[in-house]
C-alpha cells in the first residue's frame, strides 16, 4: 500500500510540472525610454594630397592636428582627447582606407 501511494504522489507531481511550467509568470514588466543627446560631434577630417587634417571639438573650441602620410605605410594615432583612434592602411599605390572609431 505504501509503494502504491508513494508511486501515485511521484506520478502526480511528474504529470502537474507541465502545468507550472505553461503558466507566464511575469514579475515586474514595464517600458523603459532612454532620452538623451549627443553633446559632442564627431572630428573633422580634411586631405589634400600626402596630408590630412583632423579638427575635434575640445569642449571650448576645435582643436586641429595635421599629419602627413607616405605612400604604402600603415599609420596609426589618437584623435585629440583621447576621443577615439584611426588607421590608414593601403590597397593599393593610389588608395588607401581610413577607419575612424570612435570612444
Amino acid at each position: 500500500m505504501n509503494k502504491i501511494y508513494i508511486a501515485a504522489t511521484c506520478l502526480t507531481l511528474l504529470l502537474s510540472t507541465s502545468t507550472f511550467a505553461k503558466e507566464n509568470k511575469v514579475i515586474g514588466s514595464g517600458t523603459i525610454t532612454f532620452v538623451g543627446a549627443i553633446v559632442e560631434g564627431n572630428c573633422l577630417i580634411d586631405t589634400d594630397k600626402n596630408t590630412f587634417k583632423t579638427s575635434c571639438w575640445n569642449g571650448s573650441e576645435m582643436q586641429e592636428s595635421q599629419y602627413q602620410l607616405e605612400r604604402n605605410k600603415s599609420f596609426n594615432s589618437k584623435l585629440i582627447n583621447n576621443k577615439g583612434s584611426m588607421d590608414i592602411k593601403w590597397i593599393n599605390d593610389n588608395l588607401a582606407v581610413m577607419n575612424i572609431v570612435y570612444n
